[in-house]
Parts: C-alpha cells; structure tokens; sequence
C-alpha cells in the first residue's frame, strides 16, 4: 500500500511541478495540462497497450503480494 501511496504522491507532485512552471511561463491552464498529457496523445496503440500492460502486472503484484501478507497474519 505504501508502495501505491507513494506512486501516486510523486505522479501529482511531478505532474503539479510541471503544470505550476507553465503557469509561471504564461500559459493558461489549459495547455498546460495538454503539455503534462502530450506524451500519452502522441503514443500509438501497441505503446499504449504495453503501458497498461506494465501498469496492470505491477497492480496485480501488488495485490498478491497483499494478499499473501493478509493471509499470513490471519493465520
């Protein structure tokens, strides 16, 4: 869990740190969230598709490895 929390901080604290400077460099708040998502527009389907791939095995990980641990301690 901590893992995911972690993950997830960085991403906002990444993605707030990106918007923040394109606000700074006069860009509305528009495009600066077209810019922080560019790189996911530009991606071709076979890309997009091992991404989610990737994200779905490290979820699923996750979750075993939960699980094993939640199994552990009721026993």
């Amino acid at each position: 869990m901590k893992v995911v929390f972690l993950s997830l901080a960085f991403m906002l604290l990444l993605g707030g740190t990106a918007v923040g400077m394109d606000l700074l460099l006069g860009l509305t708040l528009l495009q600066s969230f077209h810019n922080v998502l560019n790189p996911f527009r530009v991606m071709e389907t076979p890309e997009l598709f091992l991404l989610f791939l990737f994200i779905a095995f490290w979820l699923l990980d996750l979750l075993t490895v939960w699980l094993w641990r939640r199994k552990k301690t009721a026993s």
